[in-house]
């Protein structure tokens, strides 16, 4: 039941990486470790790009049958010079004297084992990493070189952000160039209207929770009902085993209810969006706690889903009649950390890294323009695709930035001994 449910990054990647490429191979003996490229002072092993061909693939949702020895190759040439590039960076932080937070990267890294952990529980973590031949260590290492490597690029975006100005003439160019499409980046605004379950299947799941809670206080086993009953697929198996976690990791009303239990101790049915859960506490340790509960989700009917979309679709009629978009969504989206800012969601996107539904209904649009109704899990959304001048300015101002950082990397590339060496089987 965490809050970070919908996107894991990186995180997850890794550990799949581990328990489901281990090795990379096609049938082919192994060969000696080598040096694939040479950057300055720096060399980058043949096993380094492995180390980060899993991931990649996993990232991009091929599967290991689908890996074949083209797209192998191509991933691997793609990685390794992503590789010489973070030795550029890292030897042009160094050449500034750009520093990072040491301690932010561990904290970082600590937030994502305990993400981990949480989503998998303890036992499943400990377990996928054995079958995978990796150690906790590993991962925390791979994780301190991932957040290092981000922090330092975002320490050298700010420095070059000084340089970068964005004139009305430059927005008037980028939305020349576009009349007919989408830029690669996008600032996106969204409107959410949840599928919300009707009292009368709300009222049978809490009906079920607490025939389940009277079975507990009769003495039957915590565990085996919630294999047998809970609906959360993640923690069933493991007798509804979440493991650890901190506060800030689980939905309030969730989190509520387990920081004011002692050990041992059973809550009464407590309400969420996923549904009904009854939580046992196991342990406590300073500013966590060990729980497990079981989940009777309530789930909607099609005629809640069908009311859902009746007004999704209200509300595109009215956008379409000239109604503000952000107003609306300050008013009926019910994605609160959005919803105040008038729907729009932080950062910039590509079609690659939205939501699949997302990024199949914007295929067509151009900027300024809103999308029919779009489902996902989270409900019915109306997703607009932001031209105002604050977002445009965003939007042009990290196109910019990005052009003047690969330019500053081209330049120490050209200043720096850079030798990239046959990699291949038997060369």
């Amino acid at each position: 039941m965490s809050r970070n449910s919908v996107w894991i990054g990186i995180a997850g990647a890794v550990l799949l990486f581990f328990t489901t490429f281990g090795a990379l191979s096609w049938s082919e003996p192994q060969e000696v470790d080598k040096i694939v490229a040479v950057v300055d002072d720096q060399i980058v092993l043949y096993s380094d790009v492995m180390s980060q061909v899993g991931l990649a693939a996993m990232n991009e949702g091929i599967s290991r049958s689908d890996l074949t020895k083209s797209k192998f190759e191509d991933l691997f040439k793609s990685i390794l010079e992503n590789m010489i590039q973070e030795k550029l960076l890292l030897a042009k932080a160094e050449e500034d004297s750009i520093e990072v937070d040491n301690e932010a990267i561990e904290e970082a890294m600590r937030d994502r084992i305990r993400g981990l952990k949480t989503q998998h529980g303890e036992a499943e973590f400990a377990r996928m990493l054995q079958e995978g031949g990796a150690t906790e260590r590993d991962i925390r290492e791979q994780f301190r070189q991932e957040f290092r490597k981000e922090f330092l690029r975002r320490r050298m975006f700010d420095k070059l952000q000084k340089q970068v100005d964005v004139s009305f003439r430059d927005l008037q160019e980028f939305k020349g160039r576009y009349t007919g499409g989408l830029p690669p980046l996008l600032s996106i605004s969204h409107i959410l209207i949840p599928i919300e379950p009707s009292d009368d299947l709300r009222n049978q799941a809490k009906s079920q929770a607490e025939v389940l809670l009277a079975r507990l206080k009769q003495g039957e086993d915590f565990a085996e009902l919630a294999r047998q009953y809970s609906g959360d697929t993640g923690s069933a198996s493991a007798g509804g085993d979440l493991g650890y976690f901190t506060r800030g990791r689980m939905v309030p009303e969730f989190e509520e209810a387990a920081f004011s239990l002692r050990p041992g101790e059973i809550s009464d049915p407590v309400e969420s969006d996923f549904g009904y859960h009854i939580i046992r506490v196991d342990g406590v340790q300073s500013d966590k706690v060990k729980a497990r509960h079981i989940l009777i989700p309530v789930q909607a009917s099609n005629m809640d889903i069908t009311n859902a979309y009746s007004k999704t679709l209200d509300l595109a009629k009215r956008i379409q009649e000239g109604e503000d978009f952000a107003e609306l969504a300050k008013e009926y989206s019910s994605h609160k950390e959005t919803a105040e800012k008038g729907g729009h969601l932080p950062g910039l996107y590509s079609p690659g890294n939205l939501p699949p539904a997302f990024a199949d209904a914007i295929k067509k649009m151009r900027l300024g323009e809103v999308s029919p109704p779009v489902q996902t899990e989270h409900g019915w959304h109306l997703v607009r695709v932001n031209d105002d001048r604050s977002a445009l300015e965003e939007v042009v101002q990290q196109e910019k930035l990005t052009a003047l950082f690969d330019e500053v990397l081209a330049r120490m590339r050209t200043r720096l001994y850079v030798d990239v060496r046959s990699w291949e089987k038997g060369e």
